[in-house]
């Protein structure tokens, strides 16, 4: 049985601004028309987000949300890309969710045969009979592009060269991750039906500092004092890393700092190298532990905001034991595993998330 009633009144809480008009007129109505119709796009959401997924392997991500993009781009951040298929170089490709952008690999975007294979973010759709300038314009032209060998899908995080209102300017993009870890069940009992379908991230979820700043540093260093570290992403195991404004100075976590396999202690460490996020070990990649300061880690990803670190003083003083202190400058951002979203994109995806539960939940389970 279908409550009415019920969809009546969810039907009146809906936005349809974002509707076409025709869509939009029918779910203003009143009654049992406005609510078939709330009912019919709720059906409409769940076909569009289940199709994808059930056509998707076994671990295989099937939906990307992406953030990072610069201020002219801003519109697709947040934006969800959803698996339709793959290319004919056997790369899955994505399209946002009410938005004609797509995410695709293209073995070479101007047909040379001797171009640089990349993920592409753009506003054509790819064809898939094509081998190469899979959007057929004979120019690199998209929104965004990073370099990659890699065809099974997306990185899920890293520096992406991004067409900012006609600069191209490296931005460090994350897409959040889905994958599905089960599959879709379906069970009849008497006229109703339930269908379940289970969906993981690919790691554990905490949450990460947005941006912290230094303070404590002895007076050889005290150029760093004052430094404010914005979030920049995660490393291969899934640490958050985070970089000085306006300076190559970082904070990250490095398993074995020398890469020797010797080391039993993993460390955070204050350096002015970037780390490689594709390493799991001596992230600097220097072949020595060779920074301004390190904390010894003591489990857990969350990174100290208050500590007793070891930091070089120079020559006079050598190593010295010193109170930092890494205030928190902004909100928490939530990591998962190698991806992380705001915590303004988390509200956002979590509101839609529990509404629509609770709408498939009574008007189609019950």
């Amino acid at each position: 049985q279908v409550d009415w009633d019920w969809l009546a009144r969810l039907n009146s809480q809906l936005s349809v601004k974002h509707l076409p008009a025709e869509s939009a007129n029918c779910c203003r109505a009143r009654g049992r028309l406005g609510a078939a119709c709330t009912m019919a796009m709720l059906l409409a959401g769940v076909v569009a987000v289940v199709a994808p997924v059930v056509s998707a392997s076994q671990g295989e991500p099937w939906m990307f949300t992406l953030t990072g993009a610069c201020d002219v781009e801003g519109g697709i951040d947040g934006m969800s890309f959803v698996k339709q298929g793959n290319t004919l170089s056997g790369a899955p490709y994505y399209k946002a969710m009410h938005a004609e952008k797509y995410i695709y690999y293209d073995p070479d975007c101007m047909t040379s045969t001797d171009g640089t294979p990349r993920w592409i973010i753009d506003d054509s759709k790819p064809d898939v009979t094509r081998e190469h300038d899979l959007d057929g314009d004979d120019v690199c032209n998209y929104i965004a592009r990073i370099d990659s060998n890699d065809t099974r899908y997306p990185p899920t995080s890293g520096e992406w060269t991004m067409n900012c209102a006609g600069n191209y300017q490296l931005q460090f993009l994350i897409l959040l991750e889905l994958t599905t870890t089960g599959t879709l069940t379906t069970t009849m009992k008497g006229a109703g039906t339930n269908t379940v379908m289970t969906t993981t991230t690919r790691a554990p979820v905490f949450d990460a500092p947005r941006s912290l700043t230094l303070s404590g540093a002895c007076a050889y260093k005290r150029a760093m004092n004052g430094l404010t570290y914005d979030l920049a992403g995660t490393s291969a195991d899934g640490w958050p890393f985070y970089k000085a404004k306006g300076v190559d100075e970082y904070i990250y976590h490095d398993a074995d700092c020398d890469g020797a396999g010797t080391n039993t202690l993993s460390l955070w460490v204050l350096d002015d190298s970037k780390p490689n996020t594709t390493a799991t070990r001596d992230l600097d990649g220097d072949g020595k532990c060779t920074y301004h300061a390190r904390l010894d880690s003591t489990g857990g990803k969350m990174l100290p905001t208050s500590a007793t670190w070891r930091m070089y003083c120079g020559p006079a003083e050598g190593w010295v034991s010193l109170d930092l202190t890494l205030k928190e400058a902004s909100g928490k951002d939530l990591v998962f595993g190698n991806t992380m979203v705001s915590s303004a994109e988390r509200g956002g995806m979590a509101a839609s998330v529990a509404v629509l539960s609770l709408a498939i939940m009574q008007a189609l389970f019950a």
